[in-house]
């Protein structure tokens, strides 16, 4: 989408509509520059992309301070670029001077990420740092505050499915409702693991495809079992070399098992948009 969208030139006429008002439903990240002043050329294209990118979360209000010296006046701008984010009315933030673009990001982060993607932040903490038993002690404390947030226990059961503790898992899922956020991340994992169970080790099994680069069906099982065993790179290889050699091979089983990895990792993990481009690009 173009960011456009989501970029708005601010002056005394529309203040009031464009940021007092808008600011009470989404985060206004004022932008306070000057045309032909190079550390405010600089920081532009940085913020038009992350309006981009950011869909919607936040109205990027651009104010031209030579045409309108009144708001820079009235709000304190000493220095350019100045970044002020407004939300709910009020003045939450200012950043003064040329600012680095991951600190932009953080200070956006804090006022757009919803209370599920801080738990899911949160998670990824623990998941990085190799603390599944944090991560699930997490989860069941806020289940116990939310009893009825049913994507907190979809995410529950993905983790407990990952510490082996299916049995506990299938009894959570068999009670919350089947189109639950998210629910399809354990369940998937559940199939990997438990097609995972008949196949032929991951060291047979590369010995057999070194043997024969073209059996897909080595090369497929090969991808389940490493998917089973966390080597989720590597599975989404062999998925996209298996697509490679033929895409049509059992009703595109490659595919559609990449697209079902690809769940299994969650929306925004950046190795599933990269297979996910890399896919794409081969398929078109």
């Amino acid at each position: 989408m173009n960011a456009i969208r989501y970029v708005v030139e601010v002056s005394v006429e529309n203040f009031q509509t464009e940021v007092a008002e808008k600011s009470k439903d989404t985060p206004v990240l004022l932008e306070f520059y000057a045309d032909g002043h190079p550390p405010s050329d600089e920081l532009t294209p940085v913020l038009r992309r992350l309006a981009d990118e950011y869909q919607g979360k936040f109205i990027l209000a651009r104010v031209d301070i030579q045409s309108n010296p009144q708001i820079a006046q009235q709000l304190g701008v000493r220095a350019l670029p100045t970044l002020k984010i407004v939300f709910d009315g009020q003045m939450a933030q200012s950043l003064e001077g040329p600012q680095d673009e991951q600190v932009i990001r953080q200070v956006l982060d804090e006022l757009t990420l919803s209370p599920m993607e801080r738990v899911r932040e949160q998670l990824d903490f623990f998941m990085a740092q190799g603390d599944r038993e944090n991560a699930i002690s997490m989860l069941q404390q806020l289940i116990a505050d939310e009893p009825k947030n049913f994507v907190l226990h979809a995410e529950l059961c993905d983790l407990l499915v990952m510490e082996d503790r299916i049995d506990e898992a299938r009894q959570i899922l068999a009670a919350i409702p089947p189109d639950t956020e998210g629910i399809s991340k354990p369940l998937n994992r559940i199939e990997f693991i438990e097609k995972s169970a008949d196949l032929k080790s991951i060291d047979e099994l590369e010995v057999e495809l070194a043997a024969d680069a073209a059996n897909l069906q080595v090369r497929f099982d090969l991808s389940v079992r490493l998917v089973a065993d966390d080597q989720i790179e590597a599975a989404l290889e062999h998925l996209l070399e298996a697509m490679k050699k033929d895409k049509t091979w059992e009703d595109e089983l490659a595919r559609q098992t990449m697209i079902k990895v690809f769940d299994l990792l969650g929306k925004g993990n950046a190795l599933a948009t990269s297979y996910r481009r890399k896919m794409f690009t081969f398929l078109h």
